[in-house]
């Protein structure tokens, strides 16, 4: 699997460099889920840890523009070959793409770190 991340989006995320970014399907399972829901959607978040965070929920490494992004196995389910992270500045969302099309057409960024800067 691969995610090619937009440039614009790479840019956003500069200013978490040095920390732990996860791909995180908010389905209830795990350390950083709250609540899952049983409604058809499907919603991923991206995640931004401290290194030294627990992220022992993510086990496998999806590559990237940005290097290895961990998510949960059970997630792949959801996920595509390819796929693309694009930030969309008219309506400020981050949408995450696949072939065969929209997998995610609003991925939140939550920054979870501990020891914020």
């Amino acid at each position: 699997m691969y995610i090619n991340i937009s440039n614009e989006l790479v840019k956003r995320l500069e200013k978490y460099h040095g920390n732990r970014i996860v791909l995180d399907l908010d389905d209830g399972v795990g350390r950083y889920s709250k609540a899952g829901s049983c409604a058809l959607n499907i919603s991923f978040r991206l995640l931004v840890l401290d290194e030294e965070q627990d992220h022992s929920d993510y086990t496998l490494d999806v590559d990237s523009t940005i290097g290895s992004i961990p998510i949960k196995e059970h997630s792949k389910l959801y996920l595509e070959d390819e796929m693309s992270l694009i930030f969309e500045p008219r309506m400020s969302l981050i949408k995450l793409k696949g072939p065969s099309g929209m997998i995610d057409g609003n991925v939140q960024i939550i920054d979870l770190r501990e020891n914020k800067e």
